[in-house]
C-alpha cells in the first residue's frame, strides 16, 4: 500500500505550474467551442412564417328540425386532422382544441388537410385543398356533419 501513495504522490509533484496552465484557459475552452457549436446545432428560425389556421365545426347539433330562420346549429369540435403535401405524403398531425381551432406552421406550398373520420358513419367532413403562399396564413373552416339535417 505505501507504493500506491508513494507514486500518486509523485506524480502529483510532477505537476509544474505550466503544466497546470491549459486548466485555467479550459474555460474559456469551453466557452468557445459552446458558441461555435450553438449556432450550427440551434434550428434556424424562419424569419418568414406562413401555414393554415381555421376552426372545425360540428352541426347540425339541435334536436329535430331547426326554424327556417334560425342560425346554424353548430358547435366547435376537437377533430383530429391529417396535413399532407402535394404529393400526397403526410407532413403534421394535430387536434383541435376545445374550441375547434387549430394550426399547422408550414412552408408555402399545396397541402391537403384532411379531417379524421370522428365515428362509424358520422360525423364525417370533407379534405380542404390549401395553398399556403409565403408569409400568409390560409384560414379555413372544417365542418363535421352529424347526419342530423333538417327535413
Amino acid at each position: 500500500m505505501g507504493g500506491a501513495v508513494s507514486q500518486a504522490a509523485s506524480s502529483a509533484s510532477l505537476l509544474t505550474p505550466a503544466s497546470r496552465r491549459p486548466i485555467r484557459s479550459l474555460p474559456l475552452l469551453v466557452l468557445l467551442l459552446t458558441a461555435s457549436c450553438g449556432s450550427e446545432s440551434a434550428s434556424p428560425s424562419p424569419s418568414v412564417v406562413s401555414g393554415i389556421r381555421g376552426s372545425v365545426l360540428l352541426g347540425p347539433t339541435c334536436p329535430g328540425p331547426s326554424p327556417r330562420f334560425a342560425a346554424p346549429c353548430l358547435t366547435p369540435y376537437a377533430a383530429t386532422l391529417v396535413l399532407t403535401d402535394g404529393d400526397g405524403r403526410r407532413v403534421a398531425m394535430t387536434t383541435a382544441g376545445a374550441d375547434g381551432r387549430f394550426e399547422f406552421l408550414v412552408t408555402p406550398g399545396q397541402y391537403v388537410v384532411a379531417p379524421q373520420p370522428g365515428g362509424d358513419p358520422f360525423p364525417v367532413a370533407q379534405p380542404e385543398d390549401v395553398t399556403v403562399d409565403r408569409g400568409q396564413f390560409v384560414e379555413i373552416q372544417i365542418n363535421y356533419d352529424t347526419g342530423n339535417s333538417p327535413p
